[in-house]
């Protein structure tokens, strides 16, 4: 396991905007960032971060850059990305239950 201590959060002019149009908030994409989030490949070197906001999973997609995470978009995670990340979920249960 890798451990990336995330020094600075990007988010440009209209980001805001646009993840609000996914029903999104700032808070909860820092939520999620801030979580032990399943990190899973994305497109264009891109990462997606799912995570756990109350009963709503999420799916965060950035740019990493050394310590830096530059915010591209989030939204519901989608099917597929819930399977994964409640089977990541079930394993660190049984993990602590260990």
């Amino acid at each position: 396991m890798t451990i990336v201590r995330i020094q600075k959060i990007i988010l440009d002019k209209g980001i805001g905007e646009h993840i609000g149009l996914h029903r999104v908030a700032i808070e909860e994409v820092k939520t999620v960032i801030n979580s032990d989030a399943l990190i899973l490949e994305g497109h264009s070197r891109r990462k997606i971060l799912v995570g756990r906001v109350g009963r709503r999973i999420l799916s965060v997609i950035v740019e990493m850059t050394g310590n830096k995470l530059k915010l591209k978009t989030a939204r519901d995670a989608d099917e597929k990305e819930r399977k994964t990340f409640y089977e990541y979920e079930q394993s660190k249960k049984e993990k602590e239950n260990a």
